[in-house]
C-alpha cells in the first residue's frame, strides 16, 4: 500500500512538473506572439548626429508606427562602435533590446582589434539590413591631378608626397585606402582623423589631397567643384554621378564597398519575435517616406530575410578580415 502511495505521489509530482513546463512554454510562445507589449530599445553604438544615428531614428520611427509600441534610440558610442554592440550582445534575448549598427563593429573593423568582447555571428541573431550607402574617392579642388590616373602617377613618382585622409581608423574607407595603395604601388602618406567632418574640412582647404568618403558628406562639394570625384566604390555608376567611373571600370574589380546598416538582436531571441521584426522591416523598406529620408542621407533601403542576413554577415566578416590581413592595417 505504501508503495502505491509513493508511486501515486511521484506520478502526481511528475505530472505537476510537466504541466508547469507546458504552461511556461505556452506562456513564452504567447508572449512572443503578442510582442511587443512595451517600449523597445534600439541601441545605436555611435554618438547622436552621425549617419548611423540618423538612420536609426528613421527606422525607429517607422517601427513605432508598425509595431504599435514606442521604439526609442539609445546612443551608446565608444570604442569605434564596439561598446554599444557589446551591450546588445549581452542583453536579455527577448526582443526589447536591439542593435542598429553600421558595418564597422559587425564586420569591416573586427579584425583590427585584439580582444573583441563579442562574436557577431555567435552572439547575435541577424534580422535584416535596413540601408546601404556609397563611397567615392575624392580629391581637393586644389590638388593638381585631374584624373584618377594622374593621381596614381603623381603618387608613384613622388612617394609619401600625396596625403590621403583616413576619416575613421578601421572603417571601410581606411581599408580601401590601404588596399588602393597596395594594389597600385602608390605610396601614400596617411593622415588619420576622428571623423569625416574634420577630414572633409581639410580636403576643402587643400591641407590633405585625397580621401575615400561616403557620398552624402561630399556630394554638394563635388557639384560645386570644391572637390573632384575620381571614382566610386560601387558595383555600378551612381545615378547622381553618371560621369564618375567605378573603380571596377578602372581595373580594380574587388573595390566594391557599400557601407551598410543592419538590425540585430541578441542570440537566442525567440523565433516568433525575429519573424515579426523581419516582417516589419520588410514593410519599412517599402515605405516611400523612409526611402526619401534615407536618400537625403545618401542611402537606399534594403531588406533581407534573417537567414540571408546571417550569410551576408558571415561573408562580410571573412572578406574584410582577409583585407586587413593582406594590407597589414593595424590600430594605432
Amino acid at each position: 500500500m505504501r508503495f502505491v502511495e509513493r508511486f501515486l505521489a511521484r506520478a502526481s509530482l511528475a505530472l505537476s512538473v510537466a504541466l508547469f513546463a507546458a504552461m511556461a512554454l505556452t506562456g513564452t510562445g504567447a508572449a512572443a506572439e503578442d510582442y511587443p507589449t512595451r517600449t523597445v530599445r534600439l541601441v545605436v553604438p555611435f554618438p547622436a548626429g552621425g549617419p548611423t544615428d540618423i538612420i536609426g531614428r528613421i527606422v525607429a520611427q517607422a517601427l513605432t508606427e508598425l509595431l504599435g509600441q514606442q521604439v526609442i534610440v539609445d546612443n551608446r558610442g565608444g570604442a569605434n562602435g564596439t561598446l554599444g554592440t557589446e551591450i546588445v550582445a549581452k542583453a536579455k534575448p527577448d526582443g526589447y533590446t536591439l542593435l542598429l549598427s553600421a558595418s564597422g563593429p559587425l564586420a569591416s573593423g573586427l579584425a583590427l582589434y585584439k580582444n573583441i568582447p563579442y562574436d557577431p555571428v555567435r552572439d547575435f541573431t541577424a534580422i535584416s539590413p535596413v540601408g546601404k550607402s556609397n563611397i567615392v574617392l575624392v580629391a581637393s579642388g586644389k590638388f593638381p591631378a585631374a584624373t584618377f590616373k594622374d593621381f596614381i602617377a603623381l603618387a608613384k613618382a613622388k612617394p609619401d608626397s600625396v596625403t590621403a585622409e583616413l576619416n575613421t581608423i578601421g572603417s571601410m574607407h581606411h581599408l580601401l585606402t590601404a588596399l588602393l595603395s597596395l594594389r597600385t604601388g602608390a605610396k601614400l602618406l596617411f593622415v588619420p582623423y576622428k571623423g569625416s567632418g574634420p577630414a572633409v574640412i581639410d580636403l576643402l582647404g587643400g591641407h590633405v589631397n585625397v580621401g575615400f568618403e561616403s557620398v552624402p558628406g561630399v556630394a554638394g562639394y563635388i557639384q560645386n567643384k570644391q572637390l573632384r570625384a575620381y571614382a566610386v566604390a560601387s558595383a555600378q555608376r551612381l545615378d547622381s554621378m553618371p560621369d564618375v567611373p567605378t573603380l571596377t571600370e578602372l581595373g580594380f574589380k574587388e573595390f566594391v564597398a557599400e557601407p551598410w546598416f543592419a538590425v540585430m538582436a541578441p542570440a537566442g531571441t525567440p523565433k516568433p519575435v525575429v519573424e515579426k521584426l523581419s516582417a516589419a522591416l520588410a514593410k519599412v523598406a517599402k515605405m516611400p517616406t523612409v526611402a526619401k529620408q534615407l536618400a537625403a542621407q545618401g542611402a537606399a533601403p534594403v531588406w533581407m530575410s534573417p537567414d540571408e542576413t546571417a550569410k551576408f554577415l558571415a561573408t562580410e566578416v571573412s572578406r574584410w578580415a582577409s583585407i586587413v590581413k593582406e594590407t597589414g592595417v593595424t590600430m594605432p
